[in-house]
């Protein structure tokens, strides 16, 4: 009986003893002579990367946490104007790698699941990807690239093209000097002045750019878009949500499944749709362009210069007529009726008003609500 007894008891010892060794962490520091613009290559089975800079040409590396048995799975090598560290262990549950680094070197970091955050400014390209976890930077002065499978991610200030993406989280970055190409499975987009070309989409929130520079393509499956001055073409669309545009100098494609259309100061042509939401729009024509303005249900509400050259086309159903069978209380304008002409065929009416002898053309058409039409001051 004894003997069964400290046998039993020699086993739960060796089990012991064998999980307090696996679970004894510790950490492992490195340091590397580096030159200016040299790249630095993070890969990491999983963990956080977190990085300072220094004015030291200089890495210094610090792994932390690390399990004993897989204290050699941290690697670092150096070759000619490239500094790489590994990490393959996955037993090492809290390990993370803390790097110093000069503001100009090529930063590619890369982690299968963990957070990524560079506390100061690079003055280098920066490729960063997890795949699932945070990540967030402060300035960066060259191109960025930078995707997780599922976490938010904030950038200040870009002197340079970005190329953004998560596979559902916010977004949030500051102004870009390039093109911009930012795409989020689900989740907000917030971004400030983009001085060029513009592609930004989310499956499923609300987006809002100050300003874009340069042609615009901006898309939510369900949510509200803000956007302020395009500086050429805009593409607008969601499913389910308000639109608000400051401004356009080109072309304007818009629509929302449900919601108001609001476009200020657009100098150009429009195409507006709503399934359910009122359209109010303030139109330069470029007198080549024509402009179709749809609500299924809703009212439309178009500002245009007296000085335009356009026929404009307003149709709508009006079941509730007026004094007599040639007018209409659904659609009203500013404008003289003397450039006026009207038709009715059952319960559409169709208004057409002749600006300065006619030009591009406008249609204004509401399945059931109002048109209203005034001169733009």
């Amino acid at each position: 009986m004894k003997k069964n007894i400290f046998q039993l008891f020699l086993m739960i010892s060796l089990i012991f003893a064998t999980m307090s060794s696996h679970l004894v962490a510790g950490d492992r520091e490195g340091s590397f002579k580096v030159q200016k613009g040299d790249e630095l290559i993070v890969e990491l089975e999983q963990g956080n990367i977190s990085v300072s800079t220094w004015d030291k040409n200089e890495v210094k590396i610090l792994g932390k946490n690390i399990d004993d048995d897989e204290m050699s799975l941290l690697k670092m090598e150096q070759s000619s104007g490239k500094l790489e560290i590994k990490f393959e262990g996955d037993d090492s549950d809290n390990f993370s790698l803390n790097l110093t680094v000069p503001s100009d070197m090529q930063m590619n970091l890369s982690t299968g699941g963990g957070n990524v955050e560079m506390n100061d400014d690079i003055k280098n390209e920066v490729m960063i990807a997890t795949g699932g976890g945070n990540i967030s930077t402060k300035n960066i002065f060259a191109e960025v690239s930078i995707t997780t499978g599922g976490g938010n991610i904030k950038i200040d200030d870009v002197n340079g093209d970005v190329n953004i993406a998560t596979a559902g989280g916010d977004i949030k970055i500051g102004s870009v000097n390039g093109k911009a190409n930012v795409t989020t499975a689900g989740g907000n987009i917030k971004v400030g002045t983009i001085n060029s070309n513009a592609n930004i989409s989310t499956a499923g929130g609300n987006v809002s750019v100050s300003s874009i520079g340069g042609n615009a393509e901006v898309s939510t499956a369900g949510g509200n878009i803000n956007v302020g001055v395009v500086s050429g073409t805009a593409k607008i669309s969601t499913s389910g949500g308000n639109i608000n545009l400051e401004g356009a100098t080109g072309s304007v494609k818009v629509n929302s499944g449900a919601g108001n259309i609001n476009l200020e100061n657009i100098k150009g042509s429009i195409i507006a749709n709503s399934g359910a939401g009122n359209i109010t729009a303030s139109l330069t024509p470029d007198g080549k362009n024509d402009t179709r303005l749809n609500s299924g249900v809703g009212a439309i509400l178009l500002y245009i210069p007296e000085s335009s050259k356009a026929t404009i086309i307003a149709t709508t159903n009006d079941y509730n007529w007026g004094g007599s069978q040639k007018d209409s209380d659904n659609i009203k304008s500013d404008f003289d009726s003397s450039i006026v002409t009207q038709n009715r065929k059952g319960s559409q009416f169709e208004t057409v008003y002749k600006l300065n002898g006619g030009g591009s053309e406008i249609t204004l058409n509401v399945g059931m609500g109002e048109i209203n039409i005034k001169k733009l001051k």
